[in-house]
């Protein structure tokens, strides 16, 4: 049974202090069966969450969170891979050209997958929602507590599947805003620490569990994101 999910985790793969193999240890410590490693344009580290997760019994949903550009705001995409197309060159190819800021390099790489045309050096959101999709992913916003007001309103008529409700800044108040307009907008939503250190000195994230998605928060996010679960559990889709 999955109990308690932390489904935005940072690892070595991008900018954590921990390996995805001590963040399974860590979680485990926590109490927290369900996590999705969520690293900044990188899938490198879950293939080694995977993998220690069946040790510890650990549920591991593939994940990526990916930095685009909206009117010259930060927007981050968390997306939730359906698939095993995460695994494929074409998509380390776009994240590493994502990485380095080389959009217009992207665009040609594209080709089907991109269905307009945009100039600027950095993914636009529209873009990154393509992207992910085209390669198996479910689409949340991630963290719109930290979106400005003038950006937020434009960014939910984009085809998000869903939106990060649960968030290690948000309070009581705007938790329960982004809940509420989730279940009315979209088919779940998600919830995570944004886990990159467990040194007290970090101040914009939280440890691996503050918050969490209950047992029926998460087994509405697997039923309708259709996200995998990577190693054994008796919910959700395995690999």
């Amino acid at each position: 049974m999955l109990m308690r999910g932390d489904l935005h985790i940072h690892s070595t793969a991008s900018d954590g202090s921990l390996s995805p193999r001590q963040i399974i240890k860590l979680a485990k410590s926590r109490g927290v069966d369900t996590i999705a490693i969520s690293d900044h344009n990188s899938v490198d580290g879950i293939a080694e969450a995977s993998e220690a997760g069946k040790e510890y019994g650990i549920s591991v949903i593939p994940a990526v969170e990916l930095s685009t550009r909206f009117n010259d705001e930060s927007i981050h995409i968390l997306g939730y891979f359906r698939t095993k197309k995460f695994n494929s060159t074409d998509f380390e190819q776009i994240l590493n050209l994502v990485k380095t800021h080389r959009a217009h390099r992207l665009r040609k790489v594209l080709g089907g997958y991109r269905k307009h045309q945009t100039f600027n050096k950095y993914l636009s959101s529209s873009e990154g929602i393509y992207i992910l999709r085209a390669f198996g992913a479910a689409v949340v916003l991630a963290h719109p507590v930290r979106i400005s007001d003038k950006n937020f309103l434009s960014l939910l008529s984009m085809p998000f599947d869903g939106i990060e409700a649960k968030y290690c800044c948000s309070n009581d108040y705007y938790t329960n805003f982004f809940i509420n307009l989730a279940l009315k907008r979209f088919s779940f939503y998600t919830g995570g620490s944004d886990f990159h250190t467990n040194k007290v000195s970090d101040h914009k994230h939280s440890l691996i569990g503050e918050p969490y998605l209950e047992s029926t928060e998460i087994q509405r996010f697997l039923k309708n994101s259709g996200a995998l679960i990577l190693g054994s559990s008796i919910n959700g889709k395995i690999i």
